[in-house]
């Protein structure tokens, strides 16, 4: 199997290191890789493994960042919404689901660069929380960008980078867990192609350990700067694929 080059292990720990400094969706990076080198269905479902391997790594390193308060109102219905999305089977439009995204990726950018004007803080509306739970859960069920729609919200509640990861690892770990247990039931991917993926686990050890010293030395000064432009950067990137679709 062609995933089986050293070459390959340095891309995906490489993509480790960087999504631990810029935490965007690796669907929009490890996804793409992967197709490229096998078919996109089968390119989906070892993402999944991939992104569920390097989720318990940021678990683990992100471990006492972890915002519990945020895990307990999103990860239930987070959960539910990643075994639907990996037991659905009816054709999902993807432009109406970027669109979805795109709006609730511009009203967290909003309600961030609002909440660093004003210095205030409001507590989220339930329905809307509850909503993000469900969307984000669904989409990375899907094999979609679901961690993008979550960490705008986290972002938007003033976490801080190493809050983030920690938070939205743990319930992304889970959400790739079950989603690669139905994919193997569902025969949509098989053991043996999982395994080679065991292989970069060391990688993306490694990856994400020097990614965490290097987000540890960013001033804190600038940590919002920083979170306002990859949250800038993630509305670009999807206007870009929603006009490519269109």
């Amino acid at each position: 199997m062609i995933i089986e080059q050293f070459w390959i292990y340095l891309v995906l720990a490489l993509t480790s290191l960087v999504n631990i400094i810029i935490p965007i969706s690796g669907s929009s990076t490890v996804t793409p890789f992967l197709a490229i080198i096998t078919d996109p269905h089968k390119a989906i479902a070892l993402a999944s493994f991939y992104f569920f391997l390097s989720a318990i790594v940021r678990v683990f390193i992100f471990r006492s960042e972890i915002q519990w308060k945020y895990t307990k109102i999103l990860f239930p219905l987070s959960f539910i919404g990643a075994i639907i999305g990996a037991l659905t089977l009816v054709k999902i439009n993807p432009l109406i689901l970027l669109i979805i995204i795109f709006l609730f990726t511009g009203y967290f950018l909003y309600k961030k660069v609002k909440t660093l004007r004003t210095n205030k803080e409001k507590s989220p509306h339930k329905l809307t929380v509850h909503s993000i739970g469900l969307l984000s859960g669904f989409f990375q069920g899907t094999g979609l960008t679901g961690s993008d729609l979550r960490n705008s919200y986290l972002y938007s509640e003033k976490l801080t980078l190493p809050q983030v990861h920690g938070t939205t690892a743990l319930i992304g770990a889970t959400n790739f867990f079950i989603a690669t247990v139905i994919r193997l039931i569902t025969n949509q991917v098989t053991i043996p192609n999982l395994i080679p993926l065991l292989y970069v686990f060391p990688f993306i050890i490694l990856g994400s350990w020097i990614g965490k010293k290097i987000l540890y030395k960013i001033n804190k000064r600038y940590a919002n700067w920083i979170i306002i432009l990859i949250m800038i950067l993630i509305i670009v990137f999807l206007a870009f694929k929603i006009l490519k679709i269109n």
